[in-house]
């Protein structure tokens, strides 16, 4: 019990000092690159939705090393990561075929994750650390 409450602990700051990481790389400037970010994001868009919806990550998976979290991927390129306990953060996904690429809400850059799907088993692989973690489909 101990291990687990440590696991999902640690997964947990993980993702909230990644995400604060990413948040604290913006571009907090109104320079020209912003617009043409702007115009490359809304350009994308069409993109992102239609990988999404024939994304096979599609559905929710819950963690097998951390209790109570769960990956949420819509068919809209939107999604949910469940840190367990209402410690929720969204995030928008676009899904090229051996790898997802995540960015949550309010950060600037985007975690790329090499990814296996065998039966309701998901298996992910941070490209950055080489951490992977497990997943079981709802």
């Amino acid at each position: 019990m101990k291990r687990k409450l440590f696991t999902l602990i640690a997964l947990t700051l993980c993702v909230l000092m990644t995400a604060l990481c990413l948040a604290a790389c913006g571009n907090k400037g109104g320079d020209a690159n912003t617009t043409q970010n702007t115009t490359a994001e809304d350009a994308s868009q069409g993109e992102t939705k239609e990988a999404a919806a024939t994304s096979a990550l599609l559905g929710t998976w819950s963690a097998n090393e951390a209790e109570g979290c769960a990956y949420t991927f819509k068919e809209d390129g939107a999604g949910v990561w469940d840190a367990s306990e209402g410690m929720l953060m969204n995030f928008t996904y676009v899904d090229k075929g051996e790898t997802v690429e995540i960015t949550y809400e309010g950060a600037s850059t985007t975690q790329i994750w090499e990814y296996t799907i065998d039966g309701n088993n998901l298996t992910m692989k941070d490209t950055d650390t080489g951490s992977i973690l497990t997943y079981t489909k709802k």
